[in-house]
């Protein structure tokens, strides 16, 4: 017969480590969490949407023939943040039942959250293939070097 203890232990280990790809995932360069403050604080991310965009088109130097290929990568960034604050909400919600929840429900849950990072991920690399391809050399070099790791990008 199984240990009770070693089953919660196997299971707060599995959720850590869940819980620090996640993390990682989502530009966690930032200390822990420490209270319902900070975690409210972690799910904004939709807030600046509209700043980080300038912010990334100013420095990209977005040119009018690449405005258009901008728009769609544009939109799908917002659209992108917007869902993600809605996962992290979701998932702040979902951890309070994680700890009653049984392991195999529980492994349920965390295999949802990084399908959904996971989609994240990809709708992005689709938003960014074709914005990337008719950027200059430099641009692209800017691209590197400000896109790579941010959040949702």
């Amino acid at each position: 017969m199984t240990n009770p203890n070693k089953l919660n232990l196997a299971a707060m280990v599995l959720l850590a480590v869940s819980s620090a790809a996640w993390a990682q995932d989502v530009g966690a360069a930032a200390p822990p969490i420490q209270n319902d403050a900070d975690r409210d604080a972690a799910c904004r991310m939709d807030e600046h949407i509209d700043g980080q965009l300038a912010y990334i088109k100013a420095e990209l130097k977005i040119t009018e023939v690449q405005e258009s290929q901008w728009n769609v990568f544009a939109g799908m960034f917002r659209e992108d943040k917007e869902k993600q604050a809605r996962a992290c909400k979701a998932a702040q919600e979902q951890s309070r039942s994680l700890m009653s929840a049984s392991l195999p429900e529980s492994m349920k849950m965390m295999a949802g959250n990084l399908a959904e990072r996971l989609e994240s991920l990809r709708s992005m690399e689709a938003a960014v293939q074709p914005l990337y391809a008719i950027l200059s050399k430099a641009q692209k070099k800017t691209a590197d070097e400000i896109m790579k790791g941010a959040p949702g990008v």
